[in-house]
């Protein structure tokens, strides 16, 4: 959200706590005082309040005294709820009371908690730039780590305590470094850097859904490669994604593929990085697919990636004039527009821009005359085939219908009558 809207909710909390149990026991805190400080967009309002029970206290007292629309929603495991302002109505603000952490399993990064000292709440927060501090009452900023604002101006990424206690009690704070250092461009303090590579091990514990959301937000991120040259260098890389442990070479040339479609959507970017996996494209395909299915990505994304490894040696035997009917092939193999662009990214990566901007040019000229073949389907069904042919359903239809496909790759606009003539002269 804008700054102007930002400071409008924050004045009006500020007003709505004045004289109250409330004043000068709420604080802005987190990413939002870190970009405010920055002059970035604010995204999320994150409140504490140093008061038992505060977090659902507070919101419920806000919905009690009439200032929230709608209900509050409240997660007492958590002590944390979530309202909107009247005015604000699309603004979700969240709410927790300060709290200190303890991790007595060393299996999970699920600690347990209790009610805590703002100094408490700050320490157990994974990096200082993270754990700034502003009073809404007074507006006074709270650099209780004594490094926040300065490791912003001076661009570093470290730990508010011990890297070795921060990553022990929860190592997916390890991949979070390395986000915000690639997402900024800063460099991560030597400490940190070195407590990153010791506790590397420890992500074995996190979930793989929580591994994914950090990858994806890194590769979507402004440094796709740096991020995933200090997964490499950290030693994380081996224990989320080992089948990228591969050699030096082979490493350097991933990464220039990674480069070549930073711009592209993350099925194409992850096609990228894994289509050489194995020793052909469909053993290679295979392994993508095993790889983003471990990661707990959708049925839909694991079927694209798939799909983009198991033909990204498609445009090989295109390369020199090539025809129309060979351009509808690969469209009518891509079912989708959408496909053909990701699978075009990715052969421009892997064979080269000319060949794939040669097979865009002449896809939208077929686009444009009307004979393109995505979403293709003749204008005769099985049961012509089987009417035509007079033969029951089985294997036979199928034979005949690929046939029928195969004659619409030369020309895929003929009349429902050519359509029944052509089935009746197929072998």
């Amino acid at each position: 959200m804008r700054h102007d809207r930002y400071t409008a909710i924050i004045d009006t909390l500020r007003r709505t706590i004045e004289g109250t149990q409330w004043e000068g026991h709420v604080f802005c805190v987190g990413g939002q005082v870190r970009d405010e400080i920055m002059g970035n967009e604010i995204k999320d309002i994150d409140l504490v309040v140093d008061l038992q029970g505060g977090g659902i206290k507070f919101a419920e007292w806000m919905h009690a005294q009439g200032h929230t629309a709608g209900k509050v929603v409240t997660y007492p495991t958590y002590s944390t709820a979530m309202f909107r302002l009247k005015h604000f109505r699309d603004e979700e603000i969240e709410c927790v009371q300060t709290r200190k952490e303890k991790y007595p399993d060393a299996k999970s990064r699920n600690p347990e908690t209790a009610f805590g000292t703002i100094e408490e709440d700050c320490l157990r927060r994974d990096l200082t730039i993270n754990s700034l501090y502003r009073n809404i009452t007074t507006g006074r900023l709270l650099d209780i780590t004594g490094r926040g604002v300065s490791d912003i101006e001076q661009h570093i990424i470290r730990t508010t305590t011990e890297p070795d206690i921060i990553f022990d009690d929860d190592p997916l704070r390890i991949l979070r470094c390395i986000r915000f250092a690639t997402r900024f461009g800063w460099e991560i303090e030597p400490d940190t850097y070195t407590g990153m590579k010791r506790n590397a091990a420890r992500l074995d514990i996190i979930t793989r859904e929580r591994v994914r959301d950090e990858l994806d937000k890194m590769l979507v991120g402004p440094r796709p490669v740096q991020s995933m040259e200090l997964l490499r260098s950290t030693g994380a890389l081996l224990h989320i994604v080992p089948e990228l442990n591969v050699s030096h070479t082979k490493w350097n040339q991933l990464m220039r593929y990674l480069t070549e479609v930073s711009a592209s959507p993350l099925e194409v970017k992850w096609a990228a990085m894994l289509h050489n996996a194995g020793t052909d494209d469909q053993q290679s395909a295979l392994i993508a697919e095993q790889v983003v299915r471990h990661l707990r990505y959708s049925n839909d994304f694991i079927k694209e990636v798939k799909f983009l490894v198991n033909n990204r040696s498609a445009a090989d035997a295109l390369i020199h004039n090539f025809t129309a009917a060979q351009v509808r092939r690969l469209q009518y193999r891509c079912v989708n527009r959408e496909r053909f662009d990701m699978l075009m990214d990715l052969i421009a990566a892997l064979t080269g821009k000319s060949i794939a901007d040669d097979l865009r040019y002449a896809s939208a000229q077929l686009i444009e005359n009307g004979t393109a073949m995505f979403d293709y389907k003749p204008p005769v069904t099985g049961n012509d085939v089987m009417a035509v042919k007079q033969i029951g359903a089985g294997p036979e239809v199928k034979h005949y219908y690929d046939q029928l496909i195969e004659i619409a790759y030369e020309n895929p606009v003929r009349s429902r009558d050519e359509w029944l003539s052509c089935i009746s002269k197929m072998q």
